[in-house]
């Protein structure tokens, strides 16, 4: 396996100088010599995975924050933003890297600029010369999600205050065995709330709906037994820890009021699930199984999805569990959920990779596709994909299809269940994928959509390759 070279130097040298220390201090904390740290501040040489090391013992620090999973993410970002051919010219990957390590914020107010470009575009009206404009196909991205979906990614998709504060009240309740009564008993002695589950004349369209006047909070009866529990669980995030939420979106500084609303909801969703799995009790029960997410959701009475999405946030820096990325999307490829706790590069403006057999889940609905996939750059992931299960309608309306992608880093395979038996040592045992094709530069691709921006094209009237498109 070809291993990620992390060049650091910024990194580097902003702890230094936050600490005040010279190269020559550092270097000999470190045991290396001060011309070498010159070098390493410099980005002509990577950070070793024995320095890294060091690094976070002497120092205190988070590994990932060292590894640059942060900045992968942004330099894939930005290799995806100068794919569109608006660009004309892909700028050559140590340059993106350059600008990401050294201008970090200049790539942050570039990938906010093509986003407002992205935006407008989605929503301008043909004219006149509607025949010459681009023909890439541009998409309404939802930008407040993004936002929300951005906060919650640099965090490790962990917020103590909300996560510790779920695991309290789950120590107070009078009963956890069987969490659905505990929770309406709270919500009545606590703000004089009673729960409701309606039938679906009632709330034709709505999960849950509460009636602040009535003191009502209304269920419909389509929901799921975990889902009747979280929505309520959600319920008493936004009555009993509205002030703290209210401090976590105030310090977040989001844009606008569509992403302060969505962050909220975000908030409350995340307090559920760590009601429903208090995190103490869940780490435990997941390193025991080794992350068995059928048994997880057996033992604590959840859904596979919602197993799935705790599993993304256990990142208690006493007690951190298998660093996870979640993605869900349905039978078109459209992402609704995307998480991660570690560094995996999403897919910001275009569609995933149709090598990833998460798209296949469909095809076999609730077995479990084990699949360990290697990017352009050398890392590799253990991923497991299935379809969940979503509410269901009365009769005609059928139940969204759906299906999610759980996967991890490949060096935590040994930790999960579903790395058993894998051969990795086997090159065939490994998928080879990419980000999304417009930056993947994987030849004679048979899945490929789109020739990657970064190449030419070579047209050759003569011949047919097996893949869509050739490139030099």
């Amino acid at each position: 396996m070809t291993e990620r070279k992390v060049f650091a130097g910024q990194r580097v040298r902003h702890l230094r100088s936050s600490l005040g220390l010279s190269q020559v201090a550092m270097a000999k904390d470190l045991g290396i010599s001060a011309s070498y740290l010159n070098l390493v501040e410099r980005n002509q040489r990577p950070l070793t995975t024995q320095l890294v090391l060091k690094l976070a013992a002497i120092y205190e620090l988070d590994l990932r924050e060292l590894r640059g999973d942060r900045e992968a993410k942004h330099a894939a970002e930005l290799t995806e933003i100068f794919a569109d051919p608006l660009f004309g010219k892909m700028p050559a990957p140590a340059v993106i890297a350059d600008i990401v390590n050294g201008y970090p914020d200049v790539a942050a107010a570039f990938a906010l600029l093509y986003g407002a470009y992205r935006k407008a575009a989605s929503h301008r009206q043909p004219g006149p010369d509607a025949g010459s404009a681009d023909p890439t196909p541009m998409h309404d991205e939802r930008f407040p999600v993004e936002e929300v979906r951005d906060y919650f990614h640099v965090r490790h998709n962990y917020v103590p205050s909300l996560d510790l504060a779920a695991e309290a009240l789950y120590a107070q309740l009078t009963s956890t065995d069987d969490l659905f009564p505990a929770l309406r008993a709270f919500l009545l002695d606590t703000h004089q709330v009673r729960v409701s589950v309606l039938p679906i004349h009632a709330m034709p369209d709505h999960q849950r709906r509460f009636d602040r006047h009535n003191r009502r909070l209304f269920l419909s009866e389509m929901l799921s037994v975990p889902g009747r529990i979280f929505q309520t669980a959600v319920q008493i995030a936004l009555l009993s820890y509205g002030t703290e939420i209210d401090r976590l979106i105030a310090e977040a500084g989001l844009s606008g009021v569509d992403a302060n609303h969505l962050f909220r909801i975000g908030l409350a969703n995340h307090f559920a699930g760590a009601l429903m799995m208090p995190y103490g009790r869940f780490v435990e029960a997941a390193t025991s199984v080794r992350y068995d997410i059928d048994v997880l959701a057996s033992r604590f009475g959840a859904s596979i999805e919602q197993v799935a999405h705790r599993l993304t946030t256990l990142q208690r820096s006493e007690r951190r569990g298998v660093p996870f990325f979640l993605l869900r999307l349905d039978q078109a490829g459209n992402i609704s959920k995307r998480f991660s706790a570690g560094g995996f590069p999403f897919a910001r403006f275009g569609g995933t990779c149709p090598r990833w057999r998460v798209h296949d889940a469909f095809a076999t609905p609730g077995e479990t596709i084990v699949q360990p996939v290697e990017l352009p750059d050398g890392a590799r992931y253990l991923t497991v994909s299935r379809t969940v299960d979503s509410i269901r309608g009365r009769h005609p309306l059928n139940a969204r299809k759906l299906a999610i992608s759980l996967g991890c880093e490949i060096s935590y395979a040994k930790q999960v269940v579903y790395g058993d038996g894998l051969d990795l040592a086997n090159v065939e045992a490994v998928t080879p994928t990419g980000v999304t094709c417009r930056v993947c530069e994987r030849a004679n691709c048979t899945a490929r959509a789109f020739p990657p921006m970064t190449r030419p094209l070579k047209i050759d009237a003569s011949r047919k390759g097996f893949s869509a498109f050739e490139f030099g």
